[in-house]
């Protein structure tokens, strides 16, 4: 009985917690929301809903206010952590503005939600004799791995967009070269091979086409290759950018740093096919254990060993 109290008052404990946030999201949408009618009001307006929202908006819109003030009320994630979450939203390819205040709710939400359903497991499970060290171990890896799941999701999505980044990064090069080539100055280059490459690689695409709109916008060209740089933490794209970045800080043809830059992605992707063809024999050797020596020593043995258990079981004879 004192275990199942135990379980029964952390329960309560969280749903209270709980509670106090979902009301705590109520009472901040109701003053806004007088705020506005008082405004409208003033105005000789009235704010009525002519449409009526899908019920994935709805829900979307409360799961993003509940996470404004879960960020408001307790700090969930800062500091150097913070930083690290925001580039790793970044390079993952997710761009929303609501995206670190979910991702900050759910680091919170999910070791709650795996605490509370692994005590009540364990409460309904109580009468098969379940230890208390392992209720504490079962509960303690429960709350560890769904705290975890985030980032794990957020570095597999980043994982899978840089590699395709990677493979059509040497492509763009070649278009970038041809273009410039052509008589196109740098933006509009880019741009031409933004299009080009959407087909291909939509990841890469929507990068340069935001590069061209940030070389357009921002007061200092070099702040825009340090985005790009960021957004795509991979050494092709920091030499790429770095090349860029001084090619308009000098003043050099940037025809010459692009060839090169193109040769050199060339090479790269040489000694990478070559890299991957080297391990073949490597990875070889275990089906070669497992499926082909086995029937070798069948075939070669098998008539010796057959022909020793018949004189064995004729005597000899």
């Amino acid at each position: 009985m004192g275990y199942l109290g135990l379980a029964f008052l952390l329960l309560l404990i969280l749903g209270l917690s709980l509670v106090q946030l979902i009301a705590l999201a109520l009472i901040d949408h109701r003053k806004r929301r007088g705020r506005l009618d008082r405004c409208l009001s003033s105005a000789g307006k009235k704010t009525k809903d002519v449409v009526s929202q899908p019920i994935s908006l709805k829900a979307g819109e409360i799961l993003r206010r509940m996470a404004a003030v879960t960020a408001e009320r307790v700090s969930v994630v800062k500091g150097d952590e913070a930083e690290t979450s925001a580039a790793l939203l970044k390079s993952a390819g997710i761009r929303s503005r609501d995206a670190h205040l979910i991702y900050a709710f759910l680091k919170l939400v999910l070791p709650v939600a795996a605490v509370i359903l692994s005590v009540l497991w364990l409460a309904l499970n109580s009468e098969d004799g379940v230890k208390p060290l392992t209720a504490i171990v079962v509960v303690c890896a429960t709350a560890l791995v769904l705290s975890r799941a985030p980032d794990a999701v957020l570095s597999h999505k980043r994982k899978r967009r840089l590699e395709k980044v990677r493979r059509s990064f040497p492509d763009m090069l070649e278009l970038l070269v041809i273009t410039s080539e052509a008589g196109l100055a740098p933006v509009p280059a880019l741009g031409r091979v933004a299009r080009e490459v959407y087909a291909a690689c939509p990841e890469l695409a929507i990068e340069l086409q935001q590069l061209v709109v940030e070389l357009g916008v921002l007061p200092e060209r070099e702040q825009a290759w340090r985005n790009l740089e960021e957004r795509l933490p991979l050494p092709e794209v920091s030499v790429f950018a770095n090349a860029m970045a001084q090619a308009g800080r000098y003043g050099t043809p940037f025809r010459g740093a692009l060839r090169a830059l193109m040769l050199d992605a060339r090479a790269q992707r040489l000694l990478r096919l070559e890299e991957q063809a080297g391990r073949l024999p490597a990875l070889m050797t275990i089906p070669l254990i497992l499926f082909i020596m086995p029937a070798l020593f069948i075939v070669l043995i098998g008539p010796a060993a057959l022909s020793i258990l018949d004189n064995l079981m004729n005597g000899g004879s």
